[in-house]
């Protein structure tokens, strides 16, 4: 939500004319593609980040149980 919120309130500066114009669109494109781009990062390439490394590792209890049964035999 506060990074739609970003985009959309950027949106005036990208469709700024007059004076100034040009600062305040390039402002305007820094911001709305860095929250978009962040945004995506976010909720995409982190979490598929994740379950590729996440079904390499096991659960401490796994490694625990492990060491026990090293442990007791």
């Amino acid at each position: 939500m506060t990074a739609l919120t970003t985009v959309v309130g950027a949106t005036p500066l990208l469709q700024a004319s007059g004076a100034g114009s040009e600062f305040r669109f390039s402002i305007g494109v820094v911001v709305f593609a860095g929250v978009t781009v962040s945004s995506l990062l976010t909720l995409f390439v982190v979490p598929a980040m994740y379950l590729l490394m996440a079904r390499r590792t096991t659960s401490p209890d796994h490694v625990s149980r492990q060491l026990e049964k090293l442990l007791t035999h």
